[in-house]
């Protein structure tokens, strides 16, 4: 199953992390959640490159000189240098859509499909922003429902997360229309 692109990549400002599209009487909303991607994949690929030119000149300068013991060790560390920019990689690519569509609101997470949908009736849903019990940890952004509640935004920072309940709360229940 495809994860679905209601929110297109242009839909994002630079530096954004939230993008949100709601219709015009807050009947269906849509909101795509990304972590802040501050290095892309190809800025991963040449600092990877750069350093394993640099670490391997070095260790290929002890080989030659008879210490050839330092070159399986540059080796191991390229290794693990890679799997980590890998890792961050592949962890900027998650993805969160907020769906709020007629009776229901959805949770969508994945990266390139949806892994995982979670859904609320929309009339019982609460958004609750969890204070940490503990000054500088960050605050939970929680949407709760017959006791089961889950977390949203955890990628976000704490008035980014403050930004979304705000916001979250008036299109999931949006006041009476004007007269």
């Amino acid at each position: 199953m495809q994860l679905i692109h209601y929110i297109k990549q242009a839909a994002f400002q630079e530096g954004e992390v939230v993008a949100a599209q709601c219709d015009a009487n807050l009947a269906e909303c849509y909101v795509l959640i990304r972590p802040n991607c501050s290095l892309t994949w190809r800025g991963s690929v040449l600092v990877f490159c750069g350093i394993f030119l640099v670490s391997m000149s070095i260790a290929l300068g002890f080989w030659s000189q008879g210490l050839w013991l330092v070159l399986p060790f540059a080796g191991l560390e390229m290794l693990m240098l890679a799997a980590g920019l890998y890792l961050g990689a592949l962890r900027t690519s998650e993805r969160e859509v907020i769906r709020i569509e007629g009776d229901t609101v959805a949770i969508e997470r994945g990266r390139r499909c949806c892994r995982e949908i979670i859904r609320f009736p929309r009339g019982w849903a609460r958004v609750e922003l969890a204070r940490a019990a503990r000054p500088g940890y960050p605050s939970r952004l929680l949407i709760r429902s017959h006791g089961q509640a889950q977390e949203v935004g955890h990628c976000l920072n704490d008035q980014e997360r403050d930004r979304l309940a705000t916001d979250l709360r008036d299109w999931i229940h949006p006041g009476p229309a004007p007269a």
